[in-house]
């Protein structure tokens, strides 16, 4: 369908990533972009920062077999817009495209391109409205506006404008921002019961799309139903609850840099609003803890389950358990009293999990950090109702896997036991690209959390943690409940320890296992090339400040390089 090639092509440009006149009763998300020009600038630098001659030519193959497709008879250097609204029985989109040649036989316009793209167009209005088709989808309608040189694309006949609007004035507040792309929902309170009925609606139209396939197992296909469950649930607080929820993303010229930002207001006596005020109430357990300002990866979090997110937890832990026991017993090569312990850590992790959803709150932290050149360290913890509960997984840890060693309470320090895990032989060649010349990971457990460490130093890190821990707590919350700063070519190299190098025993690996393991070969590669010799920092954080929640997204030259190496490296292959 044209609207989804369309706003395929909004999105890609705005990887580089208005007070609606309309009536609140819809959900309606507003989004614009200052020009196709600007967004593919954005795009052609992100893609040329590519570390090979090879994958910098691919954006000159993009913009020329896929791109310019896209754009005939258009004028790319003024702005675009794209609602997406929701209604009770289907999402409709309204597209503003500025035109620059409309219908042209000889030179190829706008009408002309899409014909080339195998639509159909029935004039309903001479040189005006167009019924446009594709096969046997759905027809939409296009209306082109000769004074402002706009068209308006548009699911139904109705939801274009009668008269039309000027598409600038129309989108102002939002390209006053002056960003690469900006999306907006913004709702007033009298119209909250017409969208949730509305949405309501829309609702059983998903939901009715869910269906079992053939040959899928009926844990998979719960699990289906859950998570879209869970998403709409989530989706309509965000859609009809919010008073202003506002996403924008500028990648700096020549990809500097790039950052993205978002806030979000709830309207008055909403659930959202319920929501966004347990934001900050309570100290983080951790609030003590000291994370290193030049870290490989360091992260806070501090997060409340609100009801409606607390039953969602819930939810999924019961429909995960029978799903996690049916991939064990599929296992091959380990042994049935393998599996047997396997099943009975995973029922024990999961009672853990559900246990602490009574907390509130995800309340964690992790810093992995430089102790001098070539030597690492990583602290962690997270806030538990009974972290002991832990002492019981680790034992299980030699049953599941014979290479697993463990010496339970090795050490105690500040009422937590520290257990030493020596880390199996096939993993200890990733495990010690992180931390080299090591090969224990310890494991604290006490009532109130259960810590994790390794690498150089790590029980005195630990320890110093603990300590910290056990000073009195601040009398007030950090209004920031999320914040993390990651070198990603150092977490990726991290990320190599949860990856099997070998296959277990004698059995040889699965035609989708060497697939997907030639995939993550491909992306450290990729990862390899373009931040070797870089610091590739990202970095972010979520507040509250008063009733409103912020957040944004920072990330530097060295991470833009290794975006474009992916798309370029994604775009050799499709187009190759």
């Amino acid at each position: 369908m044209f609207f989804r090639k369309l706003a395929t092509l909004l999105i890609c440009l705005s990887g580089l990533a208005v007070s609606s006149a309309y009536a609140q009763s819809e959900s309606r998300i507003r989004v614009a972009a200052p020009s196709i020009d600007a967004a593919q600038s954005r795009l052609k630098d992100i893609i040329e920062l590519s570390p090979t001659p090879v994958l910098k030519r691919q954006w000159k193959k993009l913009k020329e077999d896929v791109l310019d497709a896209f754009t005939q008879g258009v004028d790319a250097t003024r702005p675009v817009g794209l609602d997406i609204v929701f209604r009770k029985d289907a999402m409709s989109h309204i597209a503003r495209i500025p035109i620059d040649l409309f219908d042209d036989s000889k030179k190829g316009g706008f009408l002309q391109g899409i014909q080339g793209m195998g639509y159909t167009t029935k004039e309903l209005a001479k040189g005006e409205l167009y019924e446009v088709q594709e096969k046997r989808r759905p027809a939409f309608f296009l209306r082109y506006d000769a004074k402002t040189k706009y068209v308006w694309l548009a699911t139904t006949k109705s939801d274009i404008p009668n008269p039309l609007p000027n598409p600038i004035k129309d989108l102002e507040s939002l390209l006053e921002l002056k960003k690469d792309i900006v999306a907006q929902i913004k709702n007033d309170a009298e119209g909250t019961a017409k969208r949730r009925e509305n949405f309501e609606g829309l609702r059983k139209e998903f939901e009715a799309l869910i269906k079992l396939r053939r040959n899928e197992d009926k844990n998979a296909f719960e699990m289906r139903k859950l998570a879209l469950t869970q998403q709409l649930d989530e989706a309509e607080r965000f859609l009809v609850e919010s008073e202003e929820m506002l996403v924008h993303w500028k990648t700096e010229p020549m990809a500097t840099k790039a950052r993205g930002e978002l806030s979000l207001t709830a309207l008055p006596n909403t659930d959202l609003e319920k929501s966004l005020h347990e934001f900050a109430v309570k100290p983080s357990y951790f609030a003590n803890v000291v994370l290193h300002k030049e870290p490989l990866a360091v992260g806070r979090v501090t997060f409340p389950l609100d009801q409606v997110r607390s039953k969602h937890v819930k939810e999924f832990f019961k429909l995960v358990r029978p799903t996690l026991e049916a991939e064990i017993d599929k296992r091959e090569g380990k042994s049935e009293s393998e599996k047997a312990a396997a099943k009975e850590a995973s029922n024990k992790f999961l009672d853990m999990l559900d246990a602490g959803v009574a907390l509130g709150v995800v309340d964690a932290f992790a810093d992995a950090h430089a102790v001098s050149a070539g030597k690492n360290v990583l602290v962690s913890g997270i806030r538990a109702t009974d972290g002991k509960a832990a002492d019981e997984l680790i034992k299980l840890l030699p049953k599941m896997h014979s290479e697993w060693q463990v010496k339970a309470d090795a050490q105690e320090h500040g009422g937590v036991n520290i257990h030493e895990l020596t880390v199996p032989k096939s993993r200890m060649e990733s495990f010690q690209k992180v931390f080299p010349g090591e090969s224990l990971i310890y494991v604290g457990t006490s009532k109130e959390a259960v810590w994790v460490a390794a690498g150089t130093e790590a029980v005195k890190h630990l320890t110093e943690a603990i300590d910290q821990v056990a000073k009195p707590a601040p009398e007030k919350a950090d209004p920031v409940v999320v914040s993390y700063q990651i070198q990603l070519a150092k977490l990726v190299t991290l990320m190599e320890i949860v990856e099997k190098e070998n296959p277990i025993g004698n059995v040889a690996p699965t035609k989708e296992q060497k697939q997907r393991q030639k995939e993550i070969e491909r992306f450290r590669n990729l990862a390899q090339q373009a931040m070797g010799g870089c610091a590739s920092l990202m970095h972010g954080e979520l507040r509250r400040t008063d009733n409103k929640i912020e957040g944004f997204i920072e990330m530097n030259n060295c991470v833009l390089t290794f975006i474009g190496s992916v798309i370029a490296d994604k775009v050799k292959e499709v187009l190759q």
